[in-house]
């Protein structure tokens, strides 16, 4: 039988070639790969640099605004609309910014960034990117205190103070008087008179505070007076302890903490430490206060002119504004600068109610009269800030009965505080004033902070701090970032 023989030569051949077609569509998915992961990490590395392209645009936008808090965007040359394909190049891209003024002196300022510029990006190409971030700008915090005084303090008989209280000179907590929160003093002391109390917490507030008194000077506690945290009477730097004579002791009443002082301690406390060194509260000024119109939108001048500049003043600024402008549902800023400012030229408050957010700036005292309840109808509530520039001669009194004083009010001005569970509601004050502030009479109230270069506050006015206040135009010096975001662009 004849045998068949397979030809087999080029087997080898098919193989390699089999091998070689594997082996080449392995490379081509590697090179695939590769070129793959290359293009994403360049993107990525153009995303990452994106970042510090918008952030370029912010950074424009500040320098532009601390030199001029008038400028716009335009002002930039390269402001955002949406549109525009105009943008400031930088290595990495272009970059385009706008910004929004809002209530209480507050920025918002937002940054595009763009690759490979804004006009690829708004047209669509494939290899476009863009960023978009967003700071907002504040005042700086300035009012941390309920109540403070340049000079001295008196918290009159009744009265119910919820928040921290500092003055430069004497405390003095009147009969009855109740204040949740801590006071410090730097010169001259604290008393605090029969029956007065300084506490931790108060029913029906959420108040909590460390209830502390410090002193540049002796704390006097009358003999039924209550001090639930610690009382400390400091004595100036340059002083040795024990004084001679003791004039920075602590006496009388309870301190519930501990009771330290320079020299004697004759308290009721559980914790006595006479004849201790400690350092006083420094001295503070009030903060100044810069007007700007940019600052403000809308804005009512008095004297009307091209610019509403305080040197710019009319014999007739107070009482225009007295007679033209209702006091009902008031909104925006007036600025009001009388020439010669005196008893005689007093801003009338008299019947306020509100409408929205409130400022009046002045150099002329203010009065509130008789104006009962301040009320809002904006919601959720409104901030209401009384600024007075107006500083009474020397020699003159300004008193719970009045007198020569910046700011005065009489028989129950109250500020609706609204809902107890709602801080941002209601109606919430600051009132300033480089001057002196006087307020009588019960059932006085309201939200928010008073701060003035002398204060008496008499029969039951009564003050709870609100943070709200913290940050008023105006104040502190320039606006500072307090919030940085990145948005989908």
């Amino acid at each position: 039988m004849l045998k068949v023989h397979r030809d087999e030569s080029g087997f080898a051949l098919v193989t390699a070639m089999a091998l070689l077609a594997v082996m080449s569509l392995l490379m081509i998915v590697v090179l695939s790969a590769g070129e793959s992961v290359n293009r994403l990490s360049e993107r990525g590395g153009r995303w990452t640099k994106l970042l510090g392209v918008a952030e370029a645009g912010l950074n424009d936008a500040v320098v532009h605004l601390s030199s001029d808090l008038s400028s716009g965007p335009a002002d930039t040359g390269c402001p955002y609309d949406g549109t525009s394909t105009d943008g400031c190049t930088i290595p990495g891209g272009e970059y385009q910014v706008t910004w929004q003024r809002q209530n209480r002196g507050n920025l918002v300022i937002t940054a595009y960034g763009f690759y490979p510029t804004a006009a690829a990006y708004l047209s669509g190409q494939s290899n476009a990117q863009a960023r978009k971030v967003r700071m907002t700008m504040e005042p700086p915090q300035t009012f941390e205190y309920a109540l403070f005084s340049a000079t001295t303090l008196e918290i009159k008989n009744g009265a119910t103070v919820i928040g921290d209280v500092f003055a430069n000179e004497q405390v003095t907590v009147k009969n009855n008087a109740t204040v949740c929160g801590s006071i410090l003093n730097a010169t001259l002391g604290i008393v605090v008179e029969q029956g007065a109390r300084i506490v931790k917490s108060l029913s029906g507030s959420s108040c909590t505070s460390d209830a502390n008194l410090h002193a540049g000077g002796p704390v006097t506690l009358g003999g039924t007076s209550v001090v639930q945290g610690n009382a400390t009477a400091s004595a100036p730097t340059e002083l040795s302890c024990p004084p001679t004579p003791d004039g920075y002791y602590v006496s009388g009443g309870t301190v519930q903490g501990t009771a330290t002082a320079c020299g004697a301690v004759t308290t009721s406390t559980p914790n006595a430490q006479p004849y201790t060194k400690t350092a006083p509260p420094v001295t503070r000024s009030l903060p100044d206060f810069v007007f700007d119109e940019a600052n403000y939108d809308p804005l009512t001048c008095f004297p009307a002119g091209i610019t509403c500049d305080p040197a710019t003043t009319s014999t007739t600024a107070v009482s225009s504004f007295n007679s033209t402008v209702s006091k009902v549902n008031m909104s925006g800023t007036y600025a009001i600068w009388q020439t010669n400012p005196s008893q005689s030229t007093k801003v009338s408050l008299e019947g306020l109610s509100l409408g929205g957010d409130l400022t009046i700036v002045t150099n002329a005292p203010i009065d509130l009269g008789n104006t009962g309840e301040v009320t809002t109808t904006a919601s959720p509530g409104s901030l209401l800030v009384i600024v007075s520039l107006y500083v009474p001669p020397t020699g003159t009194t300004c008193s719970d009965q009045g007198g020569d004083c910046s700011i005065y009010g009489k028989n129950s001005v109250v500020l609706d505080s609204g809902d107890p569970d709602e801080p941002d509601d209601g109606v919430v004050a600051l009132f300033y004033t480089t001057g002196k502030m006087a307020f009588k009479n019960q059932d006085n109230e309201g939200e928010g902070a008073l701060w003035a270069g002398g204060m008496d506050l008499k029969n039951g006015f009564d003050v709870t701090y609100n943070a709200e206040v913290e940050r008023v135009a105006g104040f502190g010096g320039s606006i500072e970032q307090t919030l940085w975001e990145e948005l989908s662009p």
